[in-house]
């Protein structure tokens, strides 16, 4: 049978009721006929039949490929979203928690290796001079080479992620800032019994942000009731540049230009919504 005698009809012509034939459902969902004759082949999603033979997809079906569809986007075997999908008790709010962690200790392990290349540079010692290439040399290359293909399993005492919490005046106004001026990933908003945002969050590919009232109990203020502020923010992204003009675009201020730095990094400075500093970098190419 080819790919397109299944699309023969109108929807739910001949289905006994609505359906969606696999050429419909696959224009709906941008998905190939192929990829659902599959789904179909390996018994993931397998439809119904009309008498002359035809695929139609029913509402339970159209369900199931939702689920099938989510688990794939977050990088799930078809062997796994098989076996979950049929598991009793399975849920789908279950299954991106798991992935979720499995997909953090994976992040984990990747930045430790990171991490360790970044530290093993055969041709540039410590200081950032050329190393020598003698015997002694050699054995410290080899060392650092030997290390990156250690076990990166991550201990239970650890560090694993650092958050940074900002403090600020007002929580609103610097969660808009940050998510309209800087383009960060707009995280939760919380306010209390009033109305009044009491914590906030906001967010980079590799972390969060929180956004912390002023309590003097502990000793927290504004940079901007200080004057001064005693650390700032450097994130990195994709291309400086782009990210700088769309800052001065959207009304940011901005202290330095992109700069290329000595550090290997092209950087400029921009005020916070109180005030305080931040940077934003891209790593320089290689010479």
């Amino acid at each position: 049978m080819s790919e397109r005698a299944d699309d023969d009809g109108a929807p739910g012509e001949g289905t006994g009721g609505a359906g969606w034939r696999v050429g419909d459902l696959a224009a709906l969902t941008g998905l190939t006929v192929r990829t659902l004759h599959h789904y179909d082949d390996v018994g993931l999603l397998r439809p119904d039949r009309t008498a002359a033979g035809h695929r139609v997809y029913r509402r339970a079906h159209v369900e199931r490929l939702y689920r099938i569809s989510v688990l794939r986007r977050f990088g799930v075997s078809l062997d796994d979203i098989a076996a979950a999908l049929d598991a009793p008790g399975w849920t789908l709010d279950g299954a991106l928690r798991t992935h979720l962690a499995e997909l953090e200790d994976q992040v984990l392990r990747m930045e430790r290796l990171l991490h360790r290349l970044s530290a093993t540079r055969p041709d540039v010692a410590g200081d950032g001079t050329a190393r020598r290439g003698d015997d002694a040399g050699d054995v410290d290359v080899c060392r650092r080479l030997l290390a990156v293909l250690e076990d990166t399993a991550v201990a239970s005492t650890e560090p694993l992620r650092r958050v940074a919490v900002l403090v600020y005046a007002d929580l609103e106004a610097a969660h808009r800032h940050l998510v309209e001026v800087f383009g960060l990933e707009p995280g939760p908003v919380h306010r209390d019994d009033g109305g009044t945002v009491v914590h906030g969050e906001v967010r980079t590919a590799d972390g969060i942000v929180m956004l912390h009232r002023v309590a003097p109990e502990w000793r927290l203020a504004s940079p901007a009731t200080l004057g001064a502020a005693t650390a700032m923010l450097v994130v990195t992204v994709r291309d400086v540049d782009a990210h700088h003009a769309a800052v001065v675009a959207r009304g940011g201020t901005v202290t330095y230009p992109p700069t290329d730095q000595p550090y290997g990094v092209r950087e400029y400075g921009a005020l916070g919504p109180e005030g305080e500093p931040w940077s934003f970098w891209s790593p320089l190419p290689p010479p």
